[in-house]
């Protein structure tokens, strides 16, 4: 009878990958249709969950109709900071769409403002980044499930290991 294989320990954000991803980066989220078409859309005011298992990103619904008609399951977020292009990337399910409170509206405000810092500090006019969003969004929860490293160089595209994996847990 051949051995099955180890189970796999799911990714979990650590504190400072949180830290990487609540900063004010740029976001943008993909998924592919019932056709195995990719659709895209802008994500803004990402928010990890206790746990470090579960994420929540907003995009706007009025550029995102493609992607919110995609039947989403599967869903990759990439995070890439403006000054230094770290970029990390996040895959996992979608779990589900829900519209913001008042407080994640707030939140999602401050996050852009962070990027709106970020992106100033590479060149960008403030306003040319304003003129990039929109304020009807819509919440989008998923799992975490994997995360790679998306910054370009001799690393991009390889498997970040959560801390729980680096304490002795198995890992895919």
């Amino acid at each position: 009878m051949p051995e099955s294989a180890p189970p796999v320990a799911p990714f979990r954000i650590d504190d400072e990958l949180k830290e990487f991803i609540e900063s004010g980066v740029a976001i943008l989220l993909g998924a592919v249709d019932a056709e195995g078409h990719p659709r895209v859309a802008y994500g803004w005011g990402p928010r990890v969950h206790a746990g470090g298992d579960r994420l929540s990103v907003y995009i706007e619904r009025a550029r995102s109709p493609q992607l919110l008609s995609a039947g989403l399951r599967q869903i990759a977020v990439t995070f890439t900071d403006p000054v230094s292009v770290r970029s990390v990337q996040v895959k996992g399910q979608m779990l589900e769409l829900g519209e913001p409170n008042e407080a994640e509206e707030t939140w999602i405000a401050r996050q852009r403002d962070a990027m709106t810092v970020s992106c100033a500090l590479i060149g960008d006019p403030p306003h040319m980044i304003r003129n990039l969003w929109m304020d009807d969004t819509i919440r989008i929860d998923l799992t975490v499930e994997r995360a790679f490293d998306q910054t370009p160089g001799p690393n991009a595209g390889q498997p970040l290991v959560s801390s729980e994996a680096r304490a002795g847990e198995v890992v895919r």
